[in-house]
C-alpha cells in the first residue's frame, strides 16, 4: 500500500525539473535535479493526514492493447514479443538480457552467436536503446524520421525513473516507427528509440511510456491490458517482482503530473555501463602486465633524422585474450569468461611494432608531451610518420609528413602501434577484415582487445628512457640540466586516431585517465545504422539477403538491434559521452576536437550528425551541410559558435571544456575521409588544440589558417 506522503507532488517535481533546457541554462545541458524526495517532504510538512490510502482501481480500458503477459514463455520465438522490450522483467539473475526467444527463422549461426555475445557482455540493456511494443491490432503508420519531443505531454516518452539518479524525471527526444512484419517481426509492432545520437546515461533505470492518445489505426484511444493497467497505477497485479520494477515509474510519473489513467503501456529497464566495465578490465590488465618497449632503434627505412623529429622503431609484447587465430575466419575471436582474478585467460602473446618520434628541440623538464596515434583500418604502425597528404588523385601519401610532422612543430612527440588485425599482425589483412563480416560476433572483443592494448602501449611509452646515444645524429634535441635520459611527460598525454583508429581512440580517451585531449578523425559508430548506410558495401541488400528480411530494414529492426546490443561494448557513442560530458568517477574532463568531411565514403553525413550529438558538441566554422544543425538542435546545441573555440561546453559537474565539431569539404584529391592529412586548416586546428591545452591548461580551436600561423590565445 502506498502512503500519501511518499508520493512526490507535481509542484516539487516542477521545481526540480527546471534544469531542463526549456528553463534556461547551458544549451543541451540538464542541471543536476534537486532532491525531489526532500522537496516532497517539505511540501508534506504539516500534513496531518499520513494514513494509508488506496483509491479503487478503474477498470482497464478496452481498445487496441499491447501484448503483456507476465507468465509468457519469452524464451520461445512464438511469445518473445508478448512483453515489451527492453525490460528488467526480461533479465536473468545477474541482470543480463535474456534473448533466447528472439526469432531466428533461418537458424542462422550468426544470430545465435550475437545473442550469446549480447547476453554475456551486457549487464543491463544498451544505452543505444531500441524498444518494441507489440499490439493486438494495427496502429497508425509512423516514420522514424519524425521527432517526438521530450515532453511530459507527449504520446510517447522515454523517462529517467531511477530513484538514485540526479536527473530523475528527465525526458529524452524520441523517434518511433511501425515495423513491417516479416519472419522476425510479428504484426503490429511499434519500435521506439532515442533520437539518433542521443545516448541515455549508463547504469540508470528508464521507462518507455505510451499514452492511450497515441491511438490505433482508426484514431481510437488505445486500451490497456489489466496487468499492465495495474502496474501503471502503482498496484501489484499478482506479481510482486513486476510491481517492484514498476514502482519507480509510478512515482516518477506522479511527480511529472502524468495521470496513469491516460496511459496504455510502459516498460522499465536498466542500462549497462560498458565503459566502466572496460575501464575496470583495463585496470586489472595493467596491474597484471608490465610491458616494455624492446629493440628500440632508428627507423631502418629512412633513418633517425627528419626535418622536425627523430624517428625510432621498437616492439612491445602484448597479451592476447581472444580465442582462435586472427582474423578469426574459422570462428573464435571472443574472450573466455574471466577467472577469479577478473581477467579472461591469456591465449598467447603477440609482438607488436611501435613507431615513435621525438621533436627536434630541447626536452622540457618533465619530458616531451606525447600524442598516441591510432591508424585506420588496413593501416600500419608507421603511419604516424608516413601518412602524409596525397598530391594527385590516386597518389601515394607523402612519407614523413604524417601527424608526427604536424605535432613536432608544436613540440609534441608522437607514437603509433599496430592495431589488431592490421597487415603487420595479420599478413594480407584488408581494410575490412577487422569487421569480419563472416564472424560478426568477434568484433566486440577485437575492439576491446585493441583498447586494452592501447593502455599497455601507453605504459611502455611512458616508462621508456632514451640515452643521448640513442638519438645521436639527430640534431636539436637536448636534455635539461640534471637529466640523463629523454622521456615522455605522463602529465602531458593526448591522443588522436583516424577511421578505425578514431573509435579506438574514442574508447581509450573514455577509460584512460592520463589522456587529456582527443582528436578523433574520420570516426564512425552507430554500427546498426552504419552497416546499412556505408558506401563500402551494399549494406541493405547484403544484410536483408542474408537475413531474409524486406528492404525496409533499419537499425530499429530486431536483427539490427541484436547486432547493436552485441556490439555495445565496442560502440563509440557510449564512450563519446564519457570523455568529457559524463566522465567516469575519478577521471578528468577531457577536451575534444572533431573534424568531419562531407561525402566521406565510409560514413555518410547522417552518421556524423548522430555522432556529433553523441559527443554533445557545438559546431563552429562553415556550414557545409545543414542536417547536423537539425540534429544538434534536438538537445539545444544548434547554432554556429565563433572562433576561437575555448571552454564552450560544461560537463555535468560544471567543469568547462572545449568540445566542438567542424565540417569541411574535401580537397578533390583524396576522399573527404582523409581531411586530417589533406587539409592544412585541419592540421592547424588540431596542432593548436593540443598546443594550447598543454601550454595553458585550456584547449583552443582557432579559425582555419595556414600552417605555421601562431595559435590563437597562445604564442609559442
Amino acid at each position: 500500500m502506498l502512503r500519501c506522503s511518499s508520493r512526490i507532488p507535481a509542484a516539487a517535481w516542477a521545481a526540480a525539473l527546471c534544469g531542463l533546457a526549456v528553463c534556461g541554462g547551458e544549451p543541451g545541458a540538464q542541471a543536476p535535479l534537486a532532491d525531489a524526495a526532500d522537496a516532497a517532504d517539505a511540501a508534506d510538512a504539516g500534513d496531518a493526514a499520513d494514513a494509508d490510502v488506496e483509491a479503487p482501481l478503474p477498470a482497464a480500458p478496452e481498445g487496441t492493447r499491447v501484448y503483456f503477459a507476465l507468465g509468457a514463455d519469452l524464451g520461445s520465438a512464438e511469445h518473445f514479443f508478448d512483453q515489451p522490450w527492453p525490460g528488467d522483467l526480461r533479465t536473468d539473475a545477474g541482470g543480463h538480457p535474456v534473448l533466447g526467444g528472439l526469432p531466428n527463422p533461418r537458424s542462422l549461426d550468426l544470430v545465435d552467436e550475437l545473442r550469446v555475445v549480447a547476453e554475456r557482455r551486457l549487464v543491463g540493456f544498451p544505452t543505444t536503446s531500441v524498444a518494441w511494443f507489440r499490439f493486438d491490432g494495427p496502429l497508425e503508420e509512423r516514420s522514424r524520421d519524425e521527432l517526438v519531443a521530450a515532453s511530459a505531454s507527449a504520446d510517447l516518452m522515454l523517462i529517467d525513473v531511477d530513484p538514485d539518479s540526479p536527473e530523475r524525471g528527465r525526458l529524452f527526444p524520441l523517434v518511433a516507427a511501425t515495423l513491417a512484419p516479416d519472419a522476425y517481426v510479428p504484426e503490429h509492432v511499434l519500435a521506439l528509440a532515442p533520437h539518433p545520437g542521443v545516448v541515455i546515461p549508463a547504469g540508470r533505470t528508464y521507462a518507455y511510456v505510451i499514452r492511450r492518445s497515441l491511438g490505433d489505426a482508426a484514431g481510437a484511444p488505445l486500451g490497456s491490458p489489466p496487468e499492465m493497467w495495474a502496474l501503471l497505477h502503482g498496484r501489484d497485479p499478482g506479481d510482486s517482482v513486476a510491481a517492484a520494477r514498476f514502482a519507480a515509474l509510478h512515482d516518477t510519473l506522479q511527480g511529472l503530473g502524468v495521470d496513469p489513467d491516460e496511459l496504455a503501456a510502459a516498460t522499465v529497464f536498466t542500462t549497462a555501463d560498458v565503459v566502466a566495465d572496460l575501464a575496470t578490465l583495463g585496470d586489472r590488465v595493467r596491474a597484471a602486465w608490465q610491458v616494455t618497449l624492446s629493440d628500440v632503434a632508428p627507423d631502418p627505412d629512412d633513418g633517425l633524422d627528419h626535418e622536425r623529429f627523430c624517428e625510432l622503431r621498437g616492439t612491445v609484447a602484448l597479451p592476447q585474450f581472444q580465442r582462435g587465430t586472427p582474423p578469426f575466419d574459422g570462428g573464435g575471436g571472443t574472450f573466455e569468461e574471466p577467472g577469479p582474478d577478473g581477467l579472461p585467460p591469456v591465449q598467447r602473446t603477440e609482438v607488436v611494432p611501435v613507431t615513435l618520434t621525438i621533436p627536434r628541440g630541447p626536452m622540457p623538464a618533465a619530458g616531451y608531451p606525447l600524442c598516441l596515434y591510432h591508424h585506420g583500418s588496413g593501416g600500419l604502425s608507421s603511419q604516424v610518420v608516413d601518412r602524409g597528404p596525397v598530391t594527385e588523385p590516386g597518389g601515394e601519401p607523402a612519407k614523413g609528413l604524417g601527424p608526427a610532422h604536424v605535432l613536432a612543430a608544436h613540440g609534441i612527440g608522437a607514437a603509433g602501434y599496430a592495431l589488431p588485425i592490421n597487415p603487420e599482425r595479420v599478413p594480407g589483412a584488408s581494410s575490412l577484415d577487422y569487421l569480419n563480416l563472416g564472424n560478426l560476433a568477434a568484433y566486440t572483443d577485437t575492439v576491446r582487445q585493441g583498447s586494452l592494448e592501447g593502455r599497455l602501449v601507453l605504459d611502455a611509452l611512458l616508462a621508456l628512457r632514451l640515452s643521448p646515444d640513442d638519438l645521436a645524429g639527430c640534431d636539436g634535441v637536448a636534455l635539461p640540466d640534471g637529466a640523463d635520459a629523454f622521456r615522455f611527460d605522463p602529465a602531458s598525454v593526448v591522443a588522436m586516431g583516424q577511421s578505425q583508429g578514431g573509435f579506438y581512440v574514442t574508447m581509450l580517451a573514455a577509460v584512460e585517465p592520463r589522456v587529456r585531449a582527443v582528436v578523433p578523425t574520420g570516426t564512425g559508430g552507430f554500427w546498426s545504422e552504419f552497416i546499412l548506410t556505408t558506401r563500402q558495401f551494399p549494406g541493405v541488400a547484403l544484410v536483408s539477403g542474408l537475413l531474409g528480411t524486406g528492404d525496409s530494414l533499419s537499425y530499429m529492426h530486431p536483427t539490427m538491434h541484436l547486432l547493436q546490443m552485441a556490439w555495445e561494448p565496442a560502440e563509440t557513442m557510449p564512450y563519446m559521452q564519457r570523455i568529457a560530458r559524463r566522465p567516469l568517477p575519478g577521471h578528468p574532463v577531457r577536451q575534444v576536437y572533431q573534424p568531419v568531411g562531407r561525402d566521406d565514403r565510409f560514413y555518410p553525413t547522417g552518421l556524423y550528425d548522430a555522432l556529433a550529438l553523441a559527443f554533445e558538441h557545438q559546431q563552429a566554422g562553415q556550414l557545409v551541410w545543414g542536417t547536423m544543425q537539425a540534429s544538434l538542435a534536438v538537445l539545444g546545441l544548434d547554432g554556429l559558435i565563433p572562433y576561437p573555440v575555448r571552454g564552450n561546453r560544461r560537463s555535468v559537474d560544471g567543469t568547462p571544456y572545449t568540445g566542438v565539431v567542424v565540417q569541411y569539404e574535401g580537397d578533390g584529391l583524396a576522399d573527404p575521409h582523409a581531411i586530417f592529412v589533406q587539409l592544412d586548416a585541419v592540421k592547424h586546428q588540431y596542432g593548436c588544440f593540443f598546443e594550447t591545452l598543454l601550454a595553458t591548461g585550456e584547449a583552443t580551436v582557432p579559425a582555419p589558417a595556414p600552417l605555421g600561423t601562431p595559435c590563437a590565445g597562445h604564442a609559442p
